[in-house]
């Protein structure tokens, strides 16, 4: 069952800033923003959007991947007296940090991999499926990252299962997609269930 709330007002990874983020060329009638994170859910909102989108002209998927935030013990350390002893926590830092990124990187490569699959398998030509990431070191809410990946790449619409993204409810007090109803001016946002 699809829930739909509007308010008024080539595959590559994409990072993009907060600032000078270029707009793509509008080359289709339909842009969407599909969240994906693997879980039934969206597997659920990645099937309805294939069924939509399948064997048609004109439109764009941009499959979305909201990467979690860098947990906080690996942003800064507590130093030391010590110069020397303060270099090497220092470097221990950056190889715990470099060690999460690898495998938050290599996380949502696969996530995006088996969506991209799966609009394939439905009918969805690789030529209207793209990919994008938001970076994990925002310190922006899931749904701002959301708005802000749908802004940067010009999606009028932006999809969601409604079970998807449970981590975000512990983190924010409500669930993804009540997030973006209420806050996605300018937005289609489609809630699947």
């Amino acid at each position: 069952m699809m829930k739909t709330a509007t308010r008024a007002s080539t595959t590559t990874s994409v990072r993009p800033g907060r600032r000078g983020a270029s707009r793509p060329p509008r080359a289709s009638s339909l842009d969407i923003l599909l969240v994906v994170d693997g879980t039934d859910a969206s597997r659920q909102a990645l099937q309805y959007v294939g069924r939509v989108l399948a064997g048609r002209d004109r439109v764009a998927c941009h499959l979305a991947y909201i990467a979690p935030h860098m947990p906080p013990e690996l942003l800064e350390t507590g130093g030391s007296e010590s110069p020397e002893r303060e270099e090497q926590i220092e470097a221990e830092l950056r190889l715990q940090q470099s060690r999460w990124t690898a495998a938050a990187d290599k996380k949502a490569e696969r996530i995006l991999r088996e969506a991209r699959t799966r609009l394939r398998r439905a009918g969805v030509s690789a030529s209207h499926i793209r990919t994008c990431v938001s970076p994990s070191l925002d310190p922006g809410t899931a749904a701002d990252e959301v708005l802000l990946l749908a802004r940067a790449q010009g999606c009028g619409t932006v999809v969601v299962g409604h079970r998807a993204h449970s981590w975000f409810r512990a983190l924010g007090g409500a669930h993804l997609a009540e997030q973006l109803v209420r806050r996605a001016k300018g937005f289609a946002v489609w809630v699947i269930d």
